[in-house]
């Protein structure tokens, strides 16, 4: 069985209790889908452990910015992206970000941190009306030929693209069958969930099934890190609460 964690964005007590659950579920191998990095206040700490604990790691656009530059980003992201390169100074971590790749296939899976189109910068985002969601169907039956499922985060939200509906785990249904079918699996994020429910959230997947988990963490402990720290806008340690 695999673990897919995401979007950690430097939240090491999130990360720590992600890895506590994987480890007490007898997972085999972990991957990360990118942003480890980025908005929190403990970058080089999760990359860190992020090095040690997965089996591989995907580049998210935040890497990018960390080694680029932070063109796109709002001015609080740009901000914290320049505050969080400072902190970067281990040459095994560069050598780390640097080797990273935005996309992998693996059989029948792609894996992506945005998107089949862009994996590196694209979001996949819910559809707002039915020709959006024809558009969306339609992609999938022309971009999955090489491929049926593609794992992606980037966009923070728990939730399965398919060419029935968009389908989004809860508290009485979190595991689904997959096998077969063309669909993003969107696994949420660990360290800044945006899908209004504040705990952090990862995938196990075994072949057949997907299944998502939600996890309490101290949040407060995280915030209290990033109020400290003047590059890191307010506003990054209070989003944390409300998950959104």
């Amino acid at each position: 069985m695999d673990a897919l964690i995401s979007d950690v964005h430097a939240n090491l007590a999130a990360l720590e209790v992600v890895l506590e659950d994987i480890d007490r579920r007898g997972v085999d191998r972990v991957f990360c889908l990118g942003d480890m990095i980025g908005y929190g206040p403990q970058p080089a700490e999760c990359l860190d452990l992020l090095m040690k604990r997965c089996e591989w790691c995907l580049m998210g656009n935040h890497e990018y910015a960390v080694l680029h530059d932070a063109e796109g980003f709002n001015p609080i992201a740009e901000v914290a992206v320049d505050w969080t390169r400072e902190q970067i100074v281990e040459t095994a971590q560069l050598k780390f970000l640097r080797s990273l790749k935005s996309a992998r296939l693996e059989e029948n899976i792609l894996y992506v941190h945005g998107s089949v189109h862009d994996p590196l910068m694209d979001y996949v985002r819910e559809v707002e009306s039915h020709d959006s969601f024809v558009d969306f169907v339609a992609s999938l039956r022309r971009d999955f030929r090489r491929f049926d499922l593609c794992f992606t985060g980037h966009n923070h939200r728990a939730f399965l693209g398919t060419e029935d509906a968009f389908i989004y785990p809860h508290e009485v249904v979190s595991r689904f069958h997959v096998r077969g079918r063309k669909l993003y699996v969107c696994i949420g994020s660990v360290g800044q969930p945006r899908d209004d429910d504040p705990r952090a959230c990862y995938v196990t997947f075994d072949g057949d099934s997907v299944e998502y988990h939600r996890l309490v963490y101290d949040v407060e402990s995280t915030a209290r890190l990033m109020r400290k720290i003047p590059q890191l806008h307010p506003f990054l340690a209070e989003r944390l609460f409300l998950g959104e």
